[in-house]
């Protein structure tokens, strides 16, 4: 028998239905101006396809992405549709506009407050499950630091994380994640993606995973720091970024290395709020710290948008700290053990007292963590140690000794990616000159600060140039060098301490010679350590490919030894020496020394005092800026 109250759910539905069937999408003009708000072009991701702005193309190359035939080159039509499909009869499920959708509808239903297609109750299971049944009350930037051992790393990396509130016992590490990157194949080597990546030979797109996988991936197995940079953003925008992520989720668009990459991406994701300003326009290539810095500046409604920071260390990190808390004792008993010299029922371990026994029982548990990373992959002997050292741990009384480390600043404190340099160099033979050198970006040995690999280097598109009344001579332009450097602060198995350089571009071929500029390739490997505190050496083998200009042969090969003093963040010096072999019969080996001071006056400049010598001398003065 029907009951009274279900004759009147069904009337009500149906009168609901006939409402919403019957709704009347605004006429096209007022559609058309609603079409070109800024947030609906965003939701779209729109950008302008001609000169005079009048024709649009969307980003996005999916085309499940769109309502309409046309939309994704016209927002009017695309709005138009969706009021439709909004609008349109049946149950209300995943498939349904209005879940597949729900930035959309957010923004149309304040805008269109009154339209019934927008008031219907909607049941979407999979979006409910994704967000946890609406629990996410904020958004964190999450900032990767640089890894070396990537190119596709090599500036860092940017994500983000939706926290999820409700629940206190709940770890953050099973907070969502939303990612972003190039959608490569298995099998690519690293010159070919640099090459699609930097000519938009990929597709790029959203994924999204429980965060600790992003943790345990960049913090144990790539030894990357993480920084988490948590937002102050009100309810209705925290939930409009969380409804388009859902949307953009599979969707493609094409990936460009330097501009279009993941700092763009999820910065535009950000930006749907209205208001909200994060992406760095000002250049013309985007990496993470410039993202970083903007958001930490970023306002929203005279409101400072970042909320705070926090430091995510790296496994490496983490085992680095806890071995400088160790005395003496405590480091010879870590190292007879780790080494195998002794096991864990030795004097070694056993002379110390308890709070010694923890200390080197914790530093160990991380030591084998770091080096076997992932630690169930590693050899039978280390996952027998690591066994062995957990359970020796649990046999102590339970608590965690002080320990007293000093935590980095937080990467937007550093200084700004790019430097431009001028100062005055003089050369016996070829007189006075001014000297001007542009580096885009990155960071060398001397000045790499928060966020950067120490004692490493990175710079793309790197110019040096010498002017006189006369003429600019090129010095030498690189297109990409890099220099990585693994201090190994141990003398631990698998503490690693090889260093590497590659360098790409051209240089004059000796200093006596300026018309001797010629395109070159150089590689060397070695052997570096940090033998104390801020003091880093290296010992290298390699040499170089190049055009034989000026009988100078094409290449050489050289051993090399580096010196990096870096003790102070306002003074560091480095010293360099090499021993070159010329591959022609005809050239005798020779010497290149250089060597180069730096002193930072502030965040946003350094004085540099350098020498450089082969068969001449050279020294330079110049004064850098930041930017």
């Amino acid at each position: 028998m029907v009951t009274l109250r279900q004759l009147l759910g069904a009337l009500g539905a149906a009168l609901l239905g006939a409402a919403v069937a019957e709704a009347k999408i605004p006429d096209h003009s007022a559609a058309t101006r609603l079409a070109h708000e800024a947030t609906w072009l965003k939701l779209g991701h729109y950008e302008r396809a001609d000169a005079e702005g009048t024709r649009w193309r969307s980003a996005i190359h999916s085309a499940e992405f769109f309502l309409a035939p046309d939309g994704a080159t016209n927002p009017t039509s695309e709005l138009e549709a969706t009021l439709r499909e909004f609008a349109a009869a049946g149950p209300v499920d995943d498939s349904h506009a209005l879940c597949r959708f729900p930035a959309r509808r957010l923004w149309l239903k304040s805008k269109l407050k009154d339209h019934p297609a927008l008031s219907r109750m909607v049941s979407c299971p999979g979006f409910s499950a994704w967000t946890r049944q609406g629990r996410i009350s904020s958004v964190s930037v999450v900032f990767a630091t640089g890894y070396l051992g990537n190119p596709a790393s090599y500036f860092g990396h940017t994500l983000l994380k939706f926290n999820i509130a409700g629940d206190s016992n709940a770890t953050p590490l099973l907070d969502l994640s939303v990612n972003y990157g190039a959608i490569v194949g298995p099998g690519v080597d690293p010159l070919s993606y640099i090459v699609r990546g930097v000519t938009g030979g990929y597709d790029g797109g959203f994924s999204h995973i429980q965060f600790y996988y992003h943790n345990h991936n960049y913090g144990d197995i790539e030894l990357r720091d993480l920084w988490e940079y948590r937002l102050d953003l009100p309810q209705p925008a925290v939930d409009l970024i969380v409804a388009h992520a859902w949307e953009l989720l599979g969707k493609r668009f094409t990936y460009y290395f330097f501009k279009l990459n993941c700092v763009y991406r999820m910065g535009a994701l950000l930006q749907v709020v209205d208001g909200l300003d994060v992406i760095p326009d000002d250049l013309p290539w985007l990496i993470p710290q410039a993202l970083i810095h903007k958001l930490s500046e970023a306002r929203l409604e005279g409101r400072r948008v970042l909320a705070g920071v926090i430091y995510l260390p790296s496994r490496q990190t983490r085992f680095y700290q806890k071995y400088r808390n160790l005395t003496a004792q405590q480091v010879t008993a870590l190292e007879s053990i780790g080494r195998g010299e002794q096991d864990l029922n030795g004097s070694a371990l056993g002379s110390l007292d308890l709070d010694g026994r923890q200390r080197v029982l914790d530093a160990l548990i991380d030591y084998y963590q770091f080096v076997a990373a992932p630690i169930d992959k590693a050899s039978l002997t280390v996952r027998q140690a690591y066994a062995a050292t957990l359970a020796a741990r649990l046999r102590l009384p339970p608590g965690t000794p002080t320990s007293r480390h000093a935590e980095p600043r937080p990467p937007h404190l550093g200084r700004a990616p790019g430097w431009l340099q001028s100062g005055w160099e003089y050369q016996p033979g070829s007189g006075g000159a001014v000297s001007v050198r542009y580096r885009p970006a990155y960071y060398d040995p001397l000045d790499s600060d928060d966020g950067h690999v120490p004692f490493s280097g990175l710079a793309m598109g790197d110019l040096s140039l010498r002017i006189t009344s006369q003429r600019v001579v090129v010095r030498r332009f690189d297109l990409f060098a890099v220099e990585s450097a693994n201090p190994g602060l141990t003398r631990l198995p698998g503490d690693n301490v090889s260093a590497m350089k590659v360098r790409l571009g051209a240089e004059q071929l000796r200093l006596s010679c300026e018309p001797c500029l010629a395109p070159r390739l150089q590689g060397d490997v070695g052997y570096g350590r940090q033998w104390v505190p801020g003091v880093y050496g290296a010992l290298y083998a390699g040499g170089a490919l190049q055009v034989d200009r000026a009988g100078q042969g094409a290449g050489f090969g050289r051993v090399s030894a580096d010196l990096i003093v870096a003790r102070s963040d306002v003074v560091r010096a480095r010293v360099t020496h090499e021993i070159r072999f010329p591959l022609s019969s005809g050239l005798e080996r020779y010497h290149v020394s250089r060597g180069e001071l730096r002193w930072r006056i502030g965040a946003r400049s350094d004085l540099r005092l350098s020498l450089e010598r082969d068969q001449q001398r050279r020294v330079q003065v110049a004064h850098g800026i930041y930017f």
